[in-house]
């Protein structure tokens, strides 16, 4: 098992769900967007479904799919959301078929991938609207930022942790890699209006 997915699966009993402002931001954005149906690419144990089953924080019912690399992440999802839809997939080779879902979502998914470019070619390939991305770190001034893969895991006699995600991005990287994919940004917002001060997210609603 490689370190990324061991990460995770140990990672999950830590995972704290709620209703974090990104996310109600990011669900009311999708409905005045007309989205009725989302594949929640990464979705961990379930926090998309969690606040889309919530009627104080949606107004449309989205016909959802949550989907992880992480088969712990997905046995929690199932164990906390029995009617909801989650399964074990790779963001880097999807099972879904093309334009089979109004959007695809990848929530702080493309910080953990060093084959970005891959996720992101799926991601056009599966949605028939949109593709939202969000990333949870900062943008770095050129290229990409390969960060040490031997951060991920747990070592001997410590906490797993996690120093720094896997994979920065410039804007022009990933803008440019959403051009080649026939994806055309849309709609971005970040920092404060998606989270509290001083925590850093910035979300792409990419059009087809």
């Amino acid at each position: 098992m490689d370190k990324p997915r061991t990460y995770w699966d140990t990672f999950t009993s830590l995972y704290q769900m709620g209703s974090q402002k990104h996310r109600v931001y990011l669900l009311n954005l999708l409905d005045q967007k007309g989205v009725e149906s989302i594949l929640d690419v990464g979705c961990g144990t379930g926090p998309i479904y969690q606040l889309i089953t919530l009627p104080s924080t949606r107004k449309r019912t989205f016909k959802y799919k949550g989907v992880d690399y992480s088969p712990a992440m997905i046995e929690v999802a199932k164990k906390e959301f029995p009617l909801g839809n989650f399964e074990v997939q790779d963001a880097r080779s999807l099972t879904e078929a093309a334009l089979s879902w109004d959007c695809v979502l990848l929530m702080h998914c493309l910080d953990h991938l060093d084959d970005y470019q891959s996720a992101i070619k799926e991601a056009a390939r599966v949605a028939k609207k949109y593709v939202c991305i969000v990333l949870w770190r900062s943008f770095v001034d050129e290229g990409t930022r390969l960060n040490d893969r031997n951060m991920y895991g747990k070592k001997e006699g410590e906490e797993p942790w996690e120093d720094t995600h896997l994979q920065e991005y410039s804007r022009q990287v990933l803008e440019e890699e959403f051009n080649k994919n026939g994806l055309t940004v849309g709609h971005t917002a970040e920092g404060e209006t998606l989270n509290e001060p001083e925590r850093y997210n910035f979300l792409y609603l990419l059009s087809k």
